[in-house]
């Protein structure tokens, strides 16, 4: 029977480790939002509570009728001035009237605990200290806190979306895994998968890698959220994946578990970026 890759109890280690930094250090989060998304208002929401058990200021600047995108772009502006903002979360999906890139873009790249901008994106691609998307950190800390070391391994990606499938690629690449990226137009996908001692399903597609997309042994890390008939489910038929795998996460109680942890841990990282702490 496969390894649980459990995130609960990394979770909590993470969040000690936030909450104990920030007893001594003033950490203010900056959130927006505009429009009226349900799954990002109730994220929001469990980041605020999650924000306030930390010991982490935030302030919160919402929009629940459209405003101009010059608006927020000034407000950004604000943000960005403000030496006391550590760290600065647009929340998505914006509505589309909103160019929600170049919103992103405004955010000051030592501030954006998302990892969302091309400065930090650069960043991660020459291996540079930066903020980078919390659900691929959130992969990495899974590996390391159960002793699986990437290194000489091979690794396939299944999904390139920039705040999952390509950083998770690009931060095992520079951990000396062999990396393949797979998505929507790869042939012979579950040949392709069985490859991967390392596989990390990022698609966004309910149960879509069967048993059979898996080698024995496989470490599979399901970075999926689904919603079937009101369940949370992943991109990995968990139950016939598990048959074949030496280790696995679950999906709720995995990886998602881990990376709102990740977001905050990105909040202490850039307060050491921006004062050297």
């Amino acid at each position: 029977m496969a390894t649980l890759l459990e995130g609960k109890v990394l979770a909590r280690r993470l969040n000690e480790e936030t909450a104990e930094y920030a007893r001594n250090h003033q950490l203010t989060l900056a959130i927006i939002q505009a429009g009226n998304d349900p799954a990002s208002l109730a994220y929001r929401e469990f980041k605020t509570r999650q924000a306030h058990k930390l010991g982490i200021i935030f302030e919160e600047y919402l929009f629940d009728s459209y405003v101009p995108q010059a608006e927020i772009e000034s407000l950004i502006d604000r943000l960005n001035k403000r030496p006391e903002i550590i760290g600065i979360l647009l929340e998505q999906p914006l509505p589309g009237e909103y160019d929600a890139q170049a919103l992103m873009e405004l955010i000051a790249p030592e501030k954006d605990i998302d990892g969302v901008t091309s400065a930090n994106a650069a960043r991660l691609y020459f291996n540079k200290p930066g903020l980078f998307p919390a659900t691929a950190e959130a992969l990495m800390s899974l590996l390391d806190y159960y002793d699986i070391d990437p290194k000489g391994k091979e690794a396939v990606v299944v999904g390139r979306s920039n705040i999952v499938g390509k950083p998770a690629a690009l931060l095992l690449l520079h951990r000396h895994a062999t990396v393949t990226v797979c998505h929507s137009r790869t042939e012979n996908l579950a040949e392709v998968v069985r490859r991967g001692d390392i596989v990390v399903a990022a698609v966004g597609k309910a149960n879509l890698l069967k048993k059979d997309y898996f080698k024995e042994g496989a470490v599979i890390l399901d970075a999926g959220y689904n919603l079937v008939q009101g369940q949370t489910t992943g991109d990995v038929d968990f139950k016939g994946a598990s048959t074949r795998a030496s280790a696995i996460t679950p999906v709720p109680g995995g990886v998602g578990s881990v990376t709102t942890a990740a977001v905050f841990k990105n909040l202490v990282k850039a307060h050491g970026l921006q004062y050297g702490a």
